[in-house]
């Protein structure tokens, strides 16, 4: 029987690929407008048009301060 060589993967349900498996670790910069819909808790990711950012509030885009976002289950707020 043939054998193959082994494929080391982590698994992350966050969107984001591990620098371990040629990701950056970053994951995706959106605008507050365009995160996709929560519910997936534990993703990460950032946006790029916060405005006033206050910590585990909802992110209000129009401005432009740059910051991580967490998907808590039940919407995006702000990491």
């Amino acid at each position: 029987a043939p054998t193959f060589g082994a494929v080391s993967l982590t698994a992350d349900v966050s969107g984001i690929l591990p620098v371990a498996n040629g990701g950056n670790g970053l994951g995706v910069a959106y605008t507050v407008a365009t995160l996709p819909a929560a519910g997936t808790q534990g993703r990460r990711s950032w946006v790029t048009d916060a405005l006033a950012p206050v910590f585990l509030a909802a992110p209000v885009g129009g401005g432009a301060v740059v910051c991580p976002v967490f998907d808590n289950g039940i919407a995006w707020v702000v990491a």
